[in-house]
């Protein structure tokens, strides 16, 4: 174990990273800052002194509260955005509601993350649909390239496809409106997966017009872990339900407010990261003396100078352009011997990484053996010297 290791930056003060381990992987769960997880406390604290109230009287208001400063963030009604745990939940929402006839053709991406495909699949049999998979090519440098491929995918009979924005394998912010209004010139619906999104790129829902979009608030908005959204368009919401039906379900019947109102509460658990999101909102511009503007570009200027250092360190190339790069970027690595994979990507260079210096960063094998990818998340919290120790300790094991 190496004792000497490379510091965070100053703002990691505000975070409960540990700082015996070099966290270079904010993008797969995110990290919350300490005063958010202290507000949480206090609502905790609030649910457990007198429960009753709580639930009854003030978890309603709680929850329109936060959400409503969501909504203003992502652009859109809070009538037209719910909470849930995470994106997956939202995603299999959607397909669980979606309707569908047989032999009706869904199309995916090869990019698209695990969890969410599979949700995907799960419900195409049980419909008797069809599955079809759009290869986007990787590494990708224009815009063309991913539209060519979705064309190229589409069958007459495809009504629905799930797109990410950006990408948790290959680290790739796709061309997301221009792939909407291509699909909808198709008549097919778009499910956005968008899971890394909010809090690394800018965008404004109503704008975008998805028929569907599914986003993380615990990853780059940096709430409380269990803390997402799904959004629907007006025009679906009508025959999209929750998965748990429960209370609230027929509350304000003939309004704007009916369908979000659905969801309002799934049974006695902690909203508390519900309630948190609007405090993550806020607490992080306050991180970084600035605005959110100052947040994204921080974390997309930090990610590609590091990635281009890491590249020329090891002689590569990096797969994509800079537009297509937020706050997470791969930097591919040469081929050899430490290929070995096993569960949730644990690679063995990977494990070789955490286990001999510490550092948390993950490695990819996408498309599949034996094309390896370091994928480095770029965070308020981490400095350049960190990226820098990658290095050297990458040297060390691979040159």
């Amino acid at each position: 174990m190496n004792n000497n290791l490379p510091s965070y930056s100053t703002l990691a003060q505000h975070w409960q990273i540990d700082s015996k381990v070099v966290y270079l992987n904010h993008g797969s769960f995110g990290a919350t800052p300490s005063a958010v997880l202290q507000i949480q406390n206090q609502i905790q604290t609030q649910m457990e002194a007198e429960a009753i109230q709580f639930f009854v009287d003030d978890l309603p208001l709680l929850i329109n509260e936060s959400k409503t400063t969501l909504a203003q963030f992502v652009g859109t009604s809070n009538h037209n955005i719910v909470f849930t745990p995470n994106t997956t939940t939202g995603i299999n929402t959607i397909f669980n509601s979606l309707p569908a006839k047989p032999n009706d053709n869904w199309l995916l991406i090869n990019h698209n993350y695990g969890a969410c495909a599979l949700a995907a699949k799960h419900y195409a049999k049980k419909n008797n649909c069809t599955i079809n998979v759009a290869t986007i090519p990787y590494p990708i440098y224009n815009d063309d390239d991913f539209l060519n491929a979705i064309a190229a995918a589409i069958q007459p009979n495809t009504t629905v496809a799930m797109v990410d924005f950006i990408t948790s394998a290959s680290a790739t912010i796709f061309p997301i409106k221009k792939i909407i209004d291509f699909l909808h010139s198709k008549n097919i619906q778009v499910i956005v997966d968008a899971a890394h999104a909010p809090g690394m790129v800018k965008f404004n829902i109503d704008e975008l017009q998805p028929d569907y979009f599914v986003a993380n608030c615990h990853k780059w908005i940096c709430s409380p872990k269990g803390s997402a959204f799904l959004y629907v368009a007006p025009q679906h919401q009508p025959h999209i339900s929750p998965l748990i039906i429960s209370h609230y379900n027929d509350t304000a019947e003939g309004t704007a407010a009916h369908w979000s109102n659905q969801f309002l509460f799934d049974g006695t658990h902690d909203y508390s990261a519900y309630i948190t999101v609007k405090d993550a909102l806020t607490s992080m511009p306050s991180i970084a003396n600035g605005t959110w503007d100052t947040v994204i570009n921080h974390n997309h200027n930090l990610a590609w100078e590091a990635a281009n250092l890491i590249a020329n360190a090891l002689s590569v190339e990096l797969p994509t352009p800079k537009y297509m790069v937020g706050s997470i970027c791969n930097i591919p690595l040469p081929n050899g011997g430490l290929i070995k994979h096993s569960y949730m990507g644990k690679t063995l260079l990977k494990q070789t990484l955490f286990d001999k210096y510490k550092i948390e960063v993950p490695v990819f094998l996408f498309p599949a053996a034996p094309t390896q990818w370091l994928r480095i998340s770029a965070q308020l919290y981490n400095s350049m010297q960190q990226y820098e120790y990658l290095i050297d300790c990458l040297k060390k094991e691979l040159l």
